[in-house]
């Protein structure tokens, strides 16, 4: 039986991509695929609906090199429809302990464990790599993770300006129960680029945490804003409160019910809906107030698919999504493929 919070876990977390992107390369060459359809119908000027279909097929291998020291190898091929190929090479040198781990160079997990009003689950259907460093530790009911992605570099001239994201959480759990603190860092800049566009530091933090009630979840999150010099919108500050709650109605089946209350709330990463100001464009539109109310059922079998509805009470109406997910391990030598399917955000 799965624990409140292990359950949770399983429903929140960044469901087939999380999974294709916390498994831990072995030593052998395992073709890996995953298929995907992601399509949001949002009609709303936080963040517009698109369609994400395609399939990441790829493979890679961990080599030692001495005690405590790995460096992992391969490839990943991202073939979105109606897109040319991406090729994304996977190269992370690993230092860990009995306590702790250290890693350079490719990172597949881009939710970090965040809550999804500050990574926009979009993100690991579009760009399901990033390049730098990040590390986790764990002392008894204490955890944490650390992370600094280089989203784009610059050179003399560039047409843009350099992203740089670094953040980290700290955790407690024990049992049922598990509460985190966060925080963010969005910096947006460079000295030598030629965009005239604004360059400065914004900032995300706050904490949340969840309870296990038998076979359902409760979760919390109080979240907040800050572009202290005021340099991309004219809000210093902004917050948001969500409540979540998981029920379990069938050994495969789970329902979701939600509630969002956010004031100027902003989140350079995170999912426009909930958003004061669309992330794409902040000029665009503004709205201080923002409530919403979530409805969605997921199905856990041999693939995983999820509904999912947002109403708008400021008067936008309903906004719905659906998500179908699968990922397949391939065993070459023993002709046999394991499948890796929970639930997509």
């Amino acid at each position: 039986m799965v624990s409140g919070f292990g359950l949770f876990a399983q429903w929140i977390s960044p469901s087939e991509l999380q999974e294709f992107a916390l498994r831990r390369a072995d030593s052998a060459w395992r073709p890996e695929v995953l298929g995907f359809v992601r399509n949001t119908e949002f009609f709303h000027p936080a963040e517009q609906g698109r369609t994400r279909f395609g399939a990441l097929v790829g493979m890679r291998r961990s080599y030692a090199l001495q005690e405590g020291r790995s460096v992992d190898l391969g490839v990943l091929v991202h073939q979105a429809f109606g897109a040319g190929p991406q090729f994304l090479p996977l190269l992370m040198l690993r230092q860990q302990t009995s306590w702790s781990e250290v890693s350079f160079g490719s990172i597949t997990d881009r939710g970090h464990g965040l809550p999804r009003q500050l990574i926009n689950p979009d993100l690991f259907y579009s760009v399901p790599v990033a390049y730098g460093l990040s590390g986790k530790a764990r002392l008894g009911d204490f955890s944490g993770h650390y992370w600094a992605e280089w989203l784009r570099a610059i050179d003399y001239g560039s047409p843009f300006k350099e992203r740089i994201h670094v953040g980290g959480t700290a955790a407690w759990s024990r049992g049922y129960f598990a509460l985190n603190g966060l925080v963010q860092y969005h910096h947006v800049g460079g000295q030598i680029d030629s965009d005239p566009g604004p360059g400065g530091n914004r900032l995300n933090f706050g904490a949340f945490g969840s309870a296990g009630i038998g076979s359902s979840v409760l979760k919390v999150a109080q979240l907040y804003y800050a572009d202290p010099l005021q340099v991309f919108s004219a809000e210093r500050r902004g917050r948001g409160t969500s409540a979540e709650f998981l029920l379990r109605v069938h050994a495969k089946v789970h329902a979701e019910f939600s509630y969002w209350n956010g004031s100027n709330f902003q989140a350079p990463l995170g999912q426009g809906l909930f958003q004061s100001r669309n992330p794409e464009d902040l000029m665009a539109w503004h709205q201080k107030s923002r409530q919403l109310l979530g409805f969605a059922l997921a199905y856990e079998g041999n693939s995983s698919a999820r509904l999912r509805f947002w109403y708008d009470l400021g008067g936008r109406g309903w906004q719905p999504s659906v998500t179908w997910v699968r990922y397949l391990v391939l065993d070459p030598l023993g002709g046999s493929k394991h499948s890796r399917s929970r639930d997509p955000q």
